[in-house]
């Protein structure tokens, strides 16, 4: 299997007579300002979505594979882990869209979308999406 192309978004929209997908709003950068508490991990209600393109490395390929999505954040601490299914059994390509609803914060910095696909009896890290985050403390009131 061959990884072509991974992307972070805010929303994904497939095209069912032509299967492509139309990408909204690409992320490599998101902000926020506000009082947040001082728990980790944050649960920002921000939905997004991470598509991946896949395509059989040959026409003996006809394999499903498995797929994880890692979010890593800046302290190497592993926040979601999702797979979903690349089948390529029946398609000579296919896209994977993990939909997520929320972001979960731990610190500023940069938070990786690891993309693996298994075979054999290992997880093979086909690419990692880099998503700087920044958060801004609200000003303070001057007081009088």
């Amino acid at each position: 299997m061959r990884h072509i192309w991974s992307v972070v978004c805010q929303q994904a929209i497939e095209d069912k007579n032509s299967n492509n997908f139309s990408l909204i709003e690409t992320l490599s950068q998101l902000s926020f300002k506000g009082n947040i508490p001082p728990e980790r991990p944050i649960h920002l209600p921000f939905s997004y979505c991470i598509v991946s393109m896949w395509r059989r490395k040959d026409d003996q390929d006809r394999c499903d594979y498995p797929v994880r999505l890692r979010v890593i954040a800046p302290g190497k601490v592993e926040l979601i882990s999702a797979e979903l299914t690349a089948k390529l059994r029946e398609h000579d390509s296919f896209k994977t869209n993990f939909r997520l609803e929320a972001f979960q914060y731990e610190e500023n910095g940069i938070y990786e979308f690891e993309i693996s696909y298994h075979q054999g009896e290992k997880w093979i890290v086909a690419t990692n999406v880099p998503l700087k985050v920044t958060h801004e403390q609200l000003d303070s009131e001057p007081t009088s």
